[in-house]
């Protein structure tokens, strides 16, 4: 069995508390592994209709569309600097 490198997940480890504060209020089948650089579009499991009413009601944020580009752990960040709830 070959080893293979894993990708950098230094940034999302710092926001493990975050991270699984999303994905309990999102509920995925399966929670995704995430490295630094994914974005929400590598593991999407709800359109985009569903993810901005769960961020709405989880958060107190409008979703958009353009923070989902970022990094996913930018994007936690984005979410915990900008809560309302």
């Amino acid at each position: 069995m070959t080893n293979l490198p894993h990708a950098s997940h230094l940034n999302m480890d710092e926001r493990r508390d975050q991270a699984d504060e999303f994905f309990a209020a999102t509920k995925p089948e399966l929670v995704p592994i995430v490295s630094d650089e994914a974005t929400w579009f590598d593991f999407d499991y709800l359109d985009l209709p569903a993810l901005a009413q769960v961020i709405a009601e989880h958060y107190g944020i409008a979703l958009d569309e353009n923070e989902l580009r970022l990094p996913f752990w930018q994007f936690l960040d984005y979410l915990n600097e900008r809560r309302t709830l």
